[in-house]
């Protein structure tokens, strides 16, 4: 698919006709709507218990089935394959190191142990693919969310919400959910599958290999510490990407008034400024 547009890419200069159309189920205004009616239920229910509506529920109410599938899926994967071809590598490994043992179970183990990296590395690729599909779907569809509601603000929400907010969000933020579907799964896969291979490893080396898994777990609270202060530095780098925003486009507003006072160093000043601290939290 992506071949024929480097060819004519290579001849020409391509247009919007050379590239292929979005499908239905890609475009902003079919996900908005969709989005946009399951928040619009997900206010009127959590209005009727008096409670705060959820973002996040609404988001599992129109895309919940694809992620729940795509869990079982990586679940599969990673029991079925990932965890089975050590058990077969092991039996490889104590074909050679016995003299008793059958050059046709070596055989077995040795085609068992190259079919699992296949399929591993087949089924991984399309589960990835499948996974960054429905991220994409959730980031259109909460653009599409915030465009809408831009379109609505009134004047006195206008004088809370800046120009610059509104960028991050569709330039920074809804890129993070992506991302976000494929490490979902990873939350409860992996405490299981830890679970799992432990046991595997005491019956091989008996209660060395808990301490050993005790140890890593250990780093847990490390990780999750380290990830709250992250989140804290974000928080304060989207503030100020804002204001940076901000303060750019106020400045290409009054370009004119600007230049026929001549003050493009004070204001060149100011954006170096806050560019500086931007880059500060970034680098932090």
């Amino acid at each position: 698919w992506v071949l024929p547009i480097f060819f004519k890419g290579r001849k020409k200069e391509l247009e919007e006709d050379d590239i292929y159309e979005a499908l239905k189920c890609h475009k902003s205004d079919y996900l908005g709507d969709k989005m946009c009616r399951a928040w619009e239920r997900e206010i009127a229910v959590k209005k009727e218990r008096g409670k705060k509506p959820s973002l996040l529920r609404a988001a599992l109410a129109v895309f919940g089935w694809k992620i729940m599938l795509l869990g079982l899926f990586l679940a599969a994967i990673e029991f079925l394959l990932k965890v089975s071809q050590p058990l077969f590598l092991g039996g490889l490994i104590a074909y050679y190191s016995s003299s008793d043992g059958v050059i046709r179970d070596a055989y077995l183990y040795a085609g068992a142990v190259v079919l699992c990296s296949a399929l591993s590395v087949l089924f991984m690729h399309s589960f990835m693919l499948s996974n960054l599909h429905e991220g994409m779907k959730i980031r259109v569809s909460m653009c599409s969310m915030i465009y809408r509601k831009a379109l609505r603000l009134s004047k006195n929400a206008l004088g809370d919400t800046t120009v610059g907010q509104v960028v991050n969000l569709l330039s920074n933020d809804v890129g993070r959910l992506d991302l976000s579907v494929i490490f979902l799964h990873y939350l409860w896969v992996g405490p299981l599958e830890t679970v799992v291979v432990t046991y595997l490893m005491y019956r091989e080396v008996g209660v060395s290999a808990v301490f050993g898994v005790i140890f890593l777990l250990l780093f847990i609270p490390l990780q999750a510490y380290l990830g709250k202060k992250t989140s804290v530095l974000r928080l304060k780098t989207a503030l100020r990407t804002d204001e940076r925003v901000r303060l750019m486009n106020e400045i290409i507003q009054g370009i004119q008034v600007i230049k026929m006072y001549a003050w493009e160093k004070p204001f060149g000043k100011l954006v170096e400024k806050a560019r500086i601290n931007s880059a500060v939290y970034v680098n932090t």
